[in-house]
Protein backbone atom coordinates (compact mmCIF):
# COMPACT_ATOMS: atom_id res chain seq x y z
CA UNK A 1 0.00 0.00 0.00
CA UNK A 2 2.63 1.84 1.00
CA UNK A 3 4.44 1.76 -2.85
CA UNK A 4 1.00 2.82 -4.33
CA UNK A 5 0.33 5.70 -2.49
CA UNK A 6 3.97 6.93 -3.24
CA UNK A 7 3.27 5.96 -7.19
CA UNK A 8 0.29 7.94 -7.28
CA UNK A 9 1.10 10.81 -5.62
CA UNK A 10 4.15 11.06 -8.06
CA UNK A 11 1.75 10.80 -10.84
CA UNK A 12 -0.51 13.95 -8.99
CA UNK A 13 2.60 16.15 -8.25
CA UNK A 14 3.74 15.36 -12.40
CA UNK A 15 0.48 16.25 -13.77
CA UNK A 16 0.42 19.62 -11.48
CA UNK A 17 3.58 20.30 -12.73
CA UNK A 18 2.77 19.99 -16.29
CA UNK A 19 -0.08 22.08 -15.85
CA UNK A 20 1.43 24.95 -14.29
CA UNK A 21 4.30 24.90 -16.80
CA UNK A 22 1.71 24.78 -19.97
CA UNK A 23 0.01 27.69 -18.14
CA UNK A 24 3.05 29.41 -17.59
CA UNK A 25 3.86 29.24 -21.43
CA UNK A 26 0.26 30.08 -22.24
CA UNK A 27 0.57 33.58 -20.23
CA UNK A 28 4.04 34.66 -21.83
CA UNK A 29 2.38 33.64 -24.91
CA UNK A 30 -0.27 35.68 -24.67
CA UNK A 31 1.58 38.96 -23.16
CA UNK A 32 3.87 37.89 -26.32
CA UNK A 33 1.06 38.37 -28.52
CA UNK A 34 -0.15 41.15 -27.16
CA UNK A 35 2.75 43.19 -26.87
CA UNK A 36 3.46 42.36 -30.68
CA UNK A 37 -0.67 43.67 -30.94
CA UNK A 38 -0.38 46.50 -29.38
CA UNK A 39 3.63 47.76 -30.96
CA UNK A 40 2.23 47.39 -34.32
CA UNK A 41 -0.86 49.91 -34.04
CA UNK A 42 1.51 51.98 -31.70
CA UNK A 43 1.50 55.83 -33.12
CA UNK A 44 4.64 56.70 -34.29
CA UNK A 45 5.98 60.93 -35.31
CA UNK A 46 2.46 62.14 -33.76
CA UNK A 47 2.18 65.78 -34.83
CA UNK A 48 -1.07 68.37 -34.54
CA UNK A 49 -1.03 71.34 -36.81
CA UNK A 50 -3.26 73.92 -36.30
CA UNK A 51 -5.70 75.55 -39.26
CA UNK A 52 -4.58 79.04 -40.35
CA UNK A 53 -8.52 79.95 -38.90
CA UNK A 54 -7.71 78.94 -35.53
CA UNK A 55 -11.04 76.86 -35.37
CA UNK A 56 -9.36 73.56 -36.78
CA UNK A 57 -6.41 70.77 -36.22
CA UNK A 58 -4.59 68.24 -38.31
CA UNK A 59 -3.25 65.16 -36.41
CA UNK A 60 -1.40 62.86 -38.23
CA UNK A 61 1.09 59.79 -37.40
CA UNK A 62 1.99 56.36 -38.95
CA UNK A 63 1.59 53.02 -37.18
CA UNK A 64 3.29 49.40 -38.69
CA UNK A 65 0.29 47.94 -38.99
CA UNK A 66 -3.25 49.58 -40.25
CA UNK A 67 -5.93 50.35 -37.76
CA UNK A 68 -8.85 52.21 -37.21
CA UNK A 69 -8.04 54.94 -34.68
CA UNK A 70 -9.65 57.81 -33.19
CA UNK A 71 -8.74 61.13 -31.08
CA UNK A 72 -10.53 61.75 -27.51
CA UNK A 73 -10.16 65.06 -27.16
CA UNK A 74 -10.89 68.22 -25.07
CA UNK A 75 -9.18 71.53 -23.02
CA UNK A 76 -7.96 69.76 -20.21
CA UNK A 77 -5.91 66.88 -20.11
CA UNK A 78 -8.36 65.19 -16.90
CA UNK A 79 -11.62 66.09 -19.55
CA UNK A 80 -11.31 64.28 -23.23
CA UNK A 81 -14.95 64.06 -24.04
CA UNK A 82 -14.72 65.30 -27.69
CA UNK A 83 -14.00 62.27 -30.13
CA UNK A 84 -13.21 62.24 -33.77
CA UNK A 85 -12.83 58.95 -35.52
CA UNK A 86 -11.19 56.83 -39.14
CA UNK A 87 -13.60 55.41 -41.02
CA UNK A 88 -11.12 53.17 -42.94
CA UNK A 89 -8.16 51.18 -41.85
CA UNK A 90 -4.73 52.67 -42.58
CA UNK A 91 -1.36 52.73 -41.51
CA UNK A 92 -0.84 56.74 -41.81
CA UNK A 93 -3.32 58.35 -40.26
CA UNK A 94 -4.53 61.53 -40.77
CA UNK A 95 -7.67 63.29 -38.91
CA UNK A 96 -8.81 66.68 -38.83
CA UNK A 97 -10.25 68.29 -35.32
CA UNK A 98 -13.13 70.73 -35.96
CA UNK A 99 -15.10 73.77 -34.40
CA UNK A 100 -12.18 74.51 -32.12
CA UNK A 101 -11.85 77.41 -30.41
CA UNK A 102 -8.70 80.27 -31.19
CA UNK A 103 -6.20 80.58 -28.99
CA UNK A 104 -6.45 77.46 -26.86
CA UNK A 105 -4.76 74.79 -25.77
CA UNK A 106 -6.33 71.28 -26.35
CA UNK A 107 -5.43 67.67 -25.27
CA UNK A 108 -5.84 64.60 -27.56
CA UNK A 109 -4.84 60.76 -26.69
CA UNK A 110 -5.27 58.56 -29.60
CA UNK A 111 -7.48 55.34 -28.99
CA UNK A 112 -6.84 51.77 -31.21
CA UNK A 113 -9.74 49.49 -29.65
CA UNK A 114 -8.95 49.11 -26.47
CA UNK A 115 -5.51 50.00 -26.47
CA UNK A 116 -5.01 53.79 -25.65
CA UNK A 117 -1.92 55.78 -26.30
CA UNK A 118 -1.95 58.69 -24.51
CA UNK A 119 2.15 59.67 -24.77
CA UNK A 120 2.88 57.86 -21.72
CA UNK A 121 -0.02 59.22 -18.92
CA UNK A 122 0.96 63.17 -20.17
CA UNK A 123 -1.71 63.68 -22.98
CA UNK A 124 -0.63 65.46 -26.16
CA UNK A 125 -1.39 68.64 -26.72
CA UNK A 126 -1.50 71.63 -29.31
CA UNK A 127 -2.66 75.48 -29.19
CA UNK A 128 -4.93 76.48 -31.58
CA UNK A 129 -3.73 79.91 -33.89
CA UNK A 130 -5.48 82.90 -32.98
CA UNK A 131 -8.82 84.27 -35.04
CA UNK A 132 -7.96 86.25 -38.26
CA UNK A 133 -8.87 89.49 -38.61
CA UNK A 134 -9.22 91.21 -41.73
CA UNK A 135 -7.96 94.93 -41.44
CA UNK A 136 -10.71 97.35 -42.96
CA UNK A 137 -8.89 100.32 -44.65
CA UNK A 138 -10.56 103.62 -44.28
CA UNK A 139 -9.07 105.64 -47.60
CA UNK A 140 -7.39 109.23 -46.95
CA UNK A 141 -9.72 111.60 -48.33
CA UNK A 142 -7.75 114.47 -51.05
CA UNK A 143 -8.96 117.70 -49.96
CA UNK A 144 -10.39 120.15 -52.51
CA UNK A 145 -8.59 124.11 -52.73
CA UNK A 146 -11.31 125.09 -51.41
CA UNK A 147 -10.74 123.10 -48.17
CA UNK A 148 -7.03 124.71 -47.66
CA UNK A 149 -8.20 127.46 -45.16
CA UNK A 150 -5.80 128.61 -41.91
CA UNK A 151 -5.38 126.00 -38.77
CA UNK A 152 -3.86 123.34 -40.10
CA UNK A 153 -0.44 122.42 -39.96
CA UNK A 154 -0.60 121.13 -43.65
CA UNK A 155 3.61 120.96 -44.11
CA UNK A 156 4.07 119.49 -40.87
CA UNK A 157 6.53 122.22 -39.43
CA UNK A 158 5.32 122.64 -36.18
CA UNK A 159 3.40 126.01 -36.78
CA UNK A 160 0.15 126.64 -38.53
CA UNK A 161 0.52 129.92 -41.24
CA UNK A 162 0.29 130.67 -44.60
CA UNK A 163 2.88 128.31 -45.58
CA UNK A 164 0.16 125.51 -44.47
CA UNK A 165 -2.28 126.63 -47.28
CA UNK A 166 0.09 127.02 -49.96
CA UNK A 167 1.47 123.03 -49.14
CA UNK A 168 -1.94 122.08 -48.98
CA UNK A 169 -2.87 123.79 -52.09
CA UNK A 170 0.06 122.48 -53.79
CA UNK A 171 -0.71 118.82 -52.62
CA UNK A 172 -4.37 119.50 -54.43
CA UNK A 173 -3.03 120.76 -57.69
CA UNK A 174 -0.63 117.73 -57.83
CA UNK A 175 -3.10 115.24 -57.76
CA UNK A 176 -5.56 117.25 -60.03
CA UNK A 177 -2.88 118.31 -62.33
CA UNK A 178 -3.56 122.30 -61.57
CA UNK A 179 -0.23 123.32 -60.19
CA UNK A 180 -0.31 126.65 -61.41
CA UNK A 181 -4.18 127.39 -60.71
CA UNK A 182 -3.23 126.59 -57.12
CA UNK A 183 -1.47 130.04 -57.25
CA UNK A 184 -3.93 132.53 -58.47
CA UNK A 185 -4.72 132.60 -54.58
CA UNK A 186 -2.13 131.39 -52.82
CA UNK A 187 -2.63 133.29 -49.39
CA UNK A 188 -0.07 135.76 -47.72
CA UNK A 189 2.83 133.48 -47.92
CA UNK A 190 5.27 135.96 -47.86
CA UNK A 191 3.69 136.49 -44.65
CA UNK A 192 4.09 140.71 -45.10
CA UNK A 193 0.37 141.27 -44.01
CA UNK A 194 -0.64 142.11 -47.73
CA UNK A 195 -1.50 139.10 -50.50
CA UNK A 196 -0.37 140.33 -53.76
CA UNK A 197 1.86 139.04 -56.60
CA UNK A 198 4.61 138.57 -54.66
CA UNK A 199 2.73 136.03 -52.93
CA UNK A 200 1.92 134.63 -56.70
CA UNK A 201 5.44 134.35 -57.42
CA UNK A 202 6.63 132.33 -54.28
CA UNK A 203 3.92 129.96 -55.22
CA UNK A 204 5.05 129.38 -58.07
CA UNK A 205 9.10 129.46 -57.16
CA UNK A 206 7.57 126.99 -54.87
CA UNK A 207 6.29 124.39 -57.31
CA UNK A 208 9.45 124.53 -58.90
CA UNK A 209 10.94 122.69 -56.30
Amino acid sequence: MKKKFNVKTLVIMAVVLVVVVLGVIAINSMKIFMTGATGAVEPKGVMATSGSDGKSATVTWTSDKESIAKIEYGTTAASLVLMTAETDSTADHRLTLTSLRPSTTYYYRIRVGEEVFDNGGIPYNFKTKGEEVTPTLTPTATPSVAECTGGVDYNGDGITNSFDIMSCRKSVGTVQGEKTSVCETPGDLNVDGVVNSFDVIKCLQAQKK
